[in-house]
């Protein structure tokens, strides 16, 4: 693909329907040329996309007069409805099953793992940014399904636990130092930490299972940064 199609692709008017963000084509030019991976350019083209949604959350508020329409709120606070619609297109208790279902057919586990990955990657990221209603709830799920479970899907679930505490570790973390109750963290599991609310010895355990788990896995999946390590830091950095 020549530079002058790049640059067709661009909306100069900054009118996005019919072009795109001139750092999205500048990210898929340097994924195709190539100058950087897939991994890379995503993440790219993803941060613009989180930037486009917190613009949207700070619209201000239409007239509405003569319009019947339901809202929780103001209309673009969070974006109603966006986070539980991929929810819905994600949904956790599903994703197992159609793991199943595609090692049967040998579908990529690798492949697979990666999209897994990624996910609790954005979803991390939304948090963070605090944009589309994604609650940390998700977060305290991921993690506690992957560290709590003896059945946990190890080479999927740890390294999406990882990407959440990289990503908002401080804001997981915050939890411990106010007990925060999740709904998250009521479900009983393996390990008799049904309790919803977050609790330093819970963190502690954390730590614990995710040293063990990264170990078993850190060849096969290819970890190469030291999530218990980070989680041991944000402990003693509350002291």
């Amino acid at each position: 693909m020549s530079q002058q199609w790049f640059q067709q692709q661009i909306a100069p008017d900054g009118i996005k329907e019919d072009g795109c963000h001139p750092d999205e084509a500048r990210a898929l030019e340097d994924y195709c040329n190539p100058k950087i991976d897939a991994s890379e350019a995503a993440k790219a083209i993803v941060s613009r996309l989180i930037e486009l949604l917190g613009a949207m959350q700070d619209l201000p508020k239409p007239d509405l007069k003569g319009r019947e329409i339901a809202t929780h709120g103001p209309l673009w606070q969070k974006l109603p409805g966006f986070g539980h619609h991929g929810a819905d297109e994600h949904n956790q208790s599903f994703w197992r099953e159609r793991l199943t279902t595609a090692t049967r057919k040998g579908e990529d586990r690798a492949e697979m793992r990666a999209a897994h990955v990624r996910k609790a990657n954005v979803e991390a990221r939304l948090v963070v940014a605090g944009v589309a209603g994604v609650p940390l709830d998700w977060g305290y799920e991921c993690i506690a399904d992957a560290l709590e479970r003896h059945d946990a899907v190890v080479d999927f679930e740890v390294p999406a636990a990882a990407e959440w505490l990289s990503i908002a570790g401080d804001q997981l973390f915050a939890g411990v130092r106010t007990g925060i109750e999740s709904w998250a963290l009521g479900s009983l599991r393996d390990f008799g930490r049904e309790d919803p609310v977050m609790a330093m010895e819970r963190w502690l355990f954390w730590e614990q299972r995710m040293e063990e788990l990264e170990e078993q896995i850190k060849v096969e999946v290819g970890m190469t940064k030291s999530v218990h390590q980070l989680m041991k830091a944000l402990r003693e950095g509350s002291n």
